[in-house]
């Protein structure tokens, strides 16, 4: 069952009952803009979600100190396929980044993936979000190019993006 927003605040600020510590560790797969040039990453990466985006994309809460789960989800975020978070983690991306616009030829785009992301978080504060995966890694899953030169957008919907799942 996906964690609710209630349940995700009640865990992250009661924090493990076993340890001293309020401090936990959140795995989610979230959103992350990439800017591309030629088919090939050329700035910093972004993070394009919301808060209510990284509670549904949640599939690990643990204490940072003794590494007790608090929370786990095998569906996966996106289409509650069961057994989707092990295979987004393990698959590699399916959307080739493209290298063009199809539409007017540009090499200037924009590719939005999702990827896991771990976010250290304690009390009231968060850590700012990490990520270990570049594209050509297992767990990075574009599915969406945007032109930046024109509105020509290529998304991939069918199947489940984050999962393959039908």
């Amino acid at each position: 069952m996906p964690l609710s927003e209630e349940a995700f605040s009640a865990l992250v600020e009661t924090g493990c009952p076993d340890c001293p510590t309020k401090k936990v560790t959140i795995e989610a797969l979230v959103a992350q803009k990439l800017p591309l040039l030629g088919g090939e990453v050329y700035g910093a990466p972004s993070w394009v979600y919301k808060g209510e985006d990284l509670v549904r994309g949640t599939y690990l809460i643990a204490c940072a100190s003794c590494k007790k789960e608090l929370f786990s989800a095998q569906a996966c975020p996106r289409c509650q396929a069961e057994g989707g978070v092990e295979r987004a983690l393990a698959e590699e991306n399916a959307f080739p980044l493209p290298a063009a616009c199809a539409s007017c030829g540009s090499e200037r785009l924009t590719a939005t993936a999702f990827v896991p992301a771990t976010v250290v978080y304690e009390g009231k504060r968060a850590s700012k979000a990490r990520t270990h995966v570049a594209p050509e890694d297992p767990g990075f899953h574009a599915f969406r190019a945007a032109c930046m030169d024109c509105p020509t957008i290529d998304e991939r919907r069918q199947p489940c993006p984050l999962c393959s799942a039908r």
